[in-house]
């Protein structure tokens, strides 16, 4: 445990001495870390013996899943979607439930031997995106309402994805029994969830604003305030019966859109505390693959790895966007400007550690369409990005791409000066 804690440290501030030189290349954070987890895997170096079984695994994933989903929600207003960013609303409402439905359906005929309910397990957990993850995806080079649409649905959809992971866990486990047991089950996780999560972000969100505003709160108690009231929506949430995941993310929602104030503070603890739990959670996602998902690798599940990034969010973005106003070139960039990461490999370790049939194969073709996502996306955001922001210098002003959008932040790993902008 010692040497693992002592490896994990090193490499991130071997990657801290580096960041600000690797930044503008087409090296990514997550291809540092999960490279790193690779090399020092079990099946290499086998400096960290890593099981995806393990518990350090499995609550640092959970861990940062609840402190990204609130982080993620918060940098939203949520008036602000609705009134200005009417194509990420089409990805999130029409577009994610037509990838999971796409992705089932690809499952479905490649994966034979997975109980439906698994395939569907597998399905959401590679539907949510991460743009930031490929930054050039989400960079000045793009058009700011290009950029700004990648950054709501990447936003919003891990913590959208929540109540559709719950239902497909419960169908695989096969424990409410009938069709009104789910509807009620879904009613009591998802329904107790928002309502303890808003009510959380609500009423913390007054407090440390009323606190704030009387100078009782520093800038740091603030910043770490907000992130417990992450702790506090999801805790909540699970005593009462709910999902503390959603909790989570209907905390943040509320947070961002009733207690504006406060953003500084949650984008701070984002890019500092939140991007360390992301990165060692790719370091330890590096190192379990080398463990669990290479050597049981098959043409099957290749194939519908490779089919996840190509076509599963292609089909779903295409037609999620027919009328919308966008040029095609626009639709296909938006199509492969979406990268798996954080909440797919938290997803894939729930569904590992839940014990549901077929669960162990979920968390291998899952991992192995991460893993390509990791350098494929990251390797071709910054050429693919320049090409599509060139060919959109000729367009006119007029455009939907052109159009004012209202400006929320960027989440951005390894933040430089600028980055933030829209």
């Amino acid at each position: 445990m010692e040497s693992d804690v002592v490896v994990v440290a090193l490499a991130v501030l071997t990657f801290s001495l580096l960041a600000g030189r690797l930044s503008g290349s087409v090296v990514t954070m997550p291809m540092v870390f999960t490279a790193l987890g690779l090399l020092l895997g079990p099946g290499v170096l086998g400096v960290l013996d890593l099981q995806v079984d393990d518990e350090l695994v499995s609550v640092l994933a959970e861990v940062t899943l609840v402190v990204v989903l609130f982080t993620d929600a918060s940098r939203m207003d949520l008036r602000t979607v609705l009134r200005h960013h009417g194509p990420a609303l089409r990805l999130l409402g029409l577009g994610l439930p037509l990838a999971i439905a796409a992705g089932i359906g690809a499952g479905v005929l490649l994966l034979p031997d997975l109980p439906v309910a698994a395939v569907a397990l597998l399905a959401v957990a590679l539907a949510p995106t991460d743009a930031a993850l490929g930054q050039a995806f989400v960079s000045s080079v793009v058009p700011a309402r290009v950029r700004q649409t990648l950054n709501v649905e990447s936003g919003l959809n891990d913590g959208l994805a929540v109540p559709f992971l719950t239902v497909a866990l419960d169908l695989a486990a096969r424990d409410a029994g009938s069709v009104g047991g789910y509807v009620l089950l879904l009613l009591q996780l998802v329904g107790l969830g928002v309502g303890v999560g808003a009510l959380v972000g609500w009423l913390g969100g007054r407090l440390l604003e009323w606190s704030a505003g009387r100078d009782w709160a520093t800038e740091t108690t603030q910043r770490l305030a907000t992130i417990a009231l992450a702790a506090l929506a999801y805790g909540g949430a699970e005593l009462l019966g709910g999902n503390g995941f959603v909790a989570a993310f209907a905390a943040g929602l509320v947070v961002g859109t009733s207690a504006r104030s406060l953003l500084p503070r949650t984008t701070e603890f984002a890019e500092a505390e939140g991007q360390l739990l992301t990165q060692i959670t790719f370091l330890l996602f590096g190192a379990v693959v080398v463990a669990d998902v290479l050597g049981a690798l098959s043409w099957r599940v290749l194939v519908y790895a490779v089919l996840s990034l190509v076509l599963v969010r292609p089909v779903a973005v295409g037609l999620s966007l027919l009328g919308s106003g966008l040029r095609p070139r626009t639709v296909g960039f938006v199509a492969w400007a979406g990268p798996r990461g954080l909440a797919s490999i938290v997803y894939a370790v729930i569904i590992a550690d839940a014990g549901v049939p077929g669960g162990d194969e979920v968390f291998v073709v899952a991992a192995t369409a991460i893993l390509l996502s990791i350098f494929l996306h990251g390797l071709s955001a910054a050429p693919l990005s320049a090409r599509y922001g060139a060919s959109m210098q000729g367009v006119g002003a007029d455009a939907v791409e052109h159009r004012t959008a209202g400006h929320l932040p960027l989440r951005l790993p390894a933040r430089r000066s600028g980055d933030s902008s829209a």
